[in-house]
């Protein structure tokens, strides 16, 4: 009778977490260097792999050895990998940055990251700076560049599996009103302030998955398009007076509040400004997810 083959793969994994874990908490190995383990996980594949071309070409006792000598060779690998090579930064650190404004007339902003607060404002004392950023964060550190000739700011953290520890980025920003603003924002879940008022805003385009945001705008030049895609959204947006705005809302349970009128419901509600389709110029917004809860008012400062 042909003997059953069972693999020592997902109990020496299991096994490898355990011991891995115990050496952080012994401070044995650094928690920063086991963030490292996050690179390794096509190793997962390959040990899957060795392990089946060993059933298939080996016999009896020898299926066994074979296996246990894969998975062992993998994990010695793993701990000199994590062990030996530089740390990923764990815990909590911050940083500063800035970059110049030089020709630009227009920036974007681009910000790919998982989990994240933010706070977006317009300051007009940066003089020459066209940011200036204070970024906290866990996990590997946020790559920041700004492209001179098309004004893009990127702001991201590379992904990856983590096993230990959460990742977050708590994001300060400042920018310069002197050129104009378009925002596309992704991430996982996000908390966001956008202090605008004193900004030429061209666009804005939020995709997200839990979210609450938070958007003082100015006066608009144009119809400028104000997006956000998500799952459970919490939307305010606040224009000044007399300013035109729309509002199309989609999801599943809705509820849109805009200049005091309410509309609540399953599906989608829109809404416009008795002057919008006239007017040369205003905002349109629309919010599409799985439950949005959606204000527009008239509550932001004149310029």
């Amino acid at each position: 009778m042909r003997r059953r083959y069972r693999s020592f793969f997902w109990p020496v994994v299991l096994i490898a977490i355990g011991v891995f874990a115990l050496l952080a908490d012994l401070n044995v190995i650094s928690s920063d260097r086991l963030y490292r383990l996050a690179d390794l996980w096509p190793l997962i594949l390959i040990v899957i792999g060795l392990e089946l071309i060993a059933r298939r070409s080996l016999h009896g006792a020898a299926v066994d050895v074979a296996a246990v000598l894969i998975v062992l060779i993998a994990v010695a690998g793993a701990v000199a990998y994590v062990s030996v090579g530089p740390a990923i930064q764990g815990g909590t650190h911050s940083f500063d940055t800035s970059g110049q404004v030089g020709g630009l007339k227009a920036a974007t902003l681009q910000v790919d990251v998982g989990a994240m607060d933010m706070t977006v404002q317009s300051s007009s004392s940066l003089g020459s700076d066209l940011y200036r950023a204070h970024i906290e964060y866990s996990g590997p550190k946020p790559a920041v560049t700004l492209d001179p000739s098309s004004g893009e700011l990127h702001i991201s953290q590379e992904g990856g599996f983590l096993i230990f520890g959460n990742r977050r980025v708590v994001l300060a920003l400042q920018i310069n009103p002197a050129v104009s603003w378009s925002f596309n924002i992704n991430s996982g879940s996000a908390n966001g302030t956008f202090k605008l008022s004193q900004v030429r805003v061209t666009g804005i385009e939020l995709n997200t998955g839990a979210s609450r945001q938070d958007i003082t705008l100015g006066a608009p030049t144009g119809k400028v398009p104000i997006t956000v895609n998500g799952g459970a959204l919490t939307i305010l947006v606040h224009r000044p007076a007399g300013v035109e705005a729309s509002a199309h809302v989609s999801g599943g349970a809705v509820n849109l509040t805009a200049d005091g009128s309410a509309e609540r419901g399953i599906g989608s509600k829109s809404w416009q400004s008795s002057g919008y389709d006239a007017a040369a110029d205003g905002y349109s917004i629309e919010v599409n997810g799985g439950a949005c809860n959606v204000t527009v008012d008239q509550s932001a400062p004149a310029e």
